[in-house]
């Protein structure tokens, strides 16, 4: 099985088995990206979702409606699945390395300083690019395939993320979901909160 069959494997059992009585107060789904152990070659995606009952607990405690209902630092922090986790995903894992490995990116340990900033700098930035162009593209087949909707029983946006907000992540989550979508979100990002980061 390929990388980006594995995404969309985990990602469908995952947003499938919301149960319904929870479904139905989500707003936004998340897909946090991150670096396990700070480590480039091993991106992982988080998948969970926020409600309308947490935005609600959690709104005295932000700078506004907005910071609390789109900052992920006010969200469940659920996670449904972690895709590509060294321990929790170990086929994902391999099959990750591998898809790098194809992509003619993955790269060992350098073993002189100056090597990060001209092999692995550069190298690095190429990996995230493809995995975030991965997560794009599973969201959009997500949408496309009525997997969200069915799972939801309506279209809510998919929020592509790290832990600090800046325009890319308004771009990708622009990308990810049909148009309009995730407005509420993206204008949030670009007026200057969402910047702050958490």
């Amino acid at each position: 099985m390929t990388f980006q069959d594995h995404l969309r494997t985990l990602a469908e059992q995952a947003i499938s088995s919301i149960p319904a009585g929870q479904a139905e107060d989500i707003y936004g789904i998340s897909f946090f990206i991150d670096n396990e152990r700070d480590d480039p070659r091993q991106p992982t995606l988080t998948i969970g979702y926020n409600t309308e009952a947490q935005f609600r607990r959690t709104v005295a405690d932000a700078c506004d409606e907005a910071e609390a209902r789109w900052n992920y630092a006010f969200w469940l922090q659920n996670e449904v699945t972690v895709i590509g986790d060294l321990t929790r995903d170990p086929d994902g894992a391999a099959a990750r390395r591998q898809w790098i490995s194809e992509l003619g990116l993955w790269y060992d340990e350098p073993t002189h300083p100056e090597f990060w900033m001209t092999t692995v700098g550069p190298t690095a930035a190429l990996i995230e690019a493809n995995f975030n162009q991965a997560c794009v593209q599973l969201a959009r087949d997500l949408h496309n395939d009525g997997v969200v909707k069915s799972a939801i029983a309506r279209p809510v946006p998919v929020i592509l993320h790290e832990l600090e907000y800046y325009e890319g992540i308004a771009r990708r989550t622009e990308a990810a979901n049909p148009p309009g979508l995730a407005d509420d979100f993206t204008a949030w990002v670009r007026v200057g909160c969402g910047i702050r980061g958490l």
